[in-house]
């Protein structure tokens, strides 16, 4: 057997599939108030991968290098944007976004409500 012969059947064997990813934003509808940035992967079906949580000077997220953030709970489907944002290990609710698509409005957007500390946000929420 030719030595790249090995080499190719083992990175076959290794590599996976692609996750392709896309975006979506949820911010207030008037005035001020926290706007959550999503990463939404496109496998099997459609999950949220990632978030940004930013509400003036103060940027949260799932990411390294920032405030520690954590997915809770997250549900996306054709209907439905809901997820359960968490902060300070998981003992309290940094965010709770719940979100229904208008897929009759131009763009496909979702509207609905972000509760943090206390407060309801009306937000609408489009590809980023």
């Amino acid at each position: 057997m030719r030595p790249a012969l090995p080499a190719a059947l083992l990175a076959l064997c290794t590599a996976g599939p692609a996750l392709a990813t896309g975006g979506i934003e949820c911010s207030p509808v008037r005035g001020r108030g926290p706007t959550i940035h999503l990463v939404i992967g496109h496998g099997a079906g459609p999950s949220v991968v990632g978030a940004w949580l930013i509400e003036g000077n103060r940027r949260l997220s799932t990411q390294e290098g920032a405030a520690p953030l954590a997915i809770g709970q997250s549900w996306i489907d054709a209907r439905y944007l809901w997820l359960d944002l968490l902060e300070h290990g998981g003992s309290r609710y940094a965010a709770r976004l719940r979100a229904s698509f208008q897929p009759r409005v131009r763009g496909r957007p979702a509207v609905g409500t972000i509760v943090r500390n206390g407060r309801t946000y009306n937000v609408r929420c489009v590809e980023a």
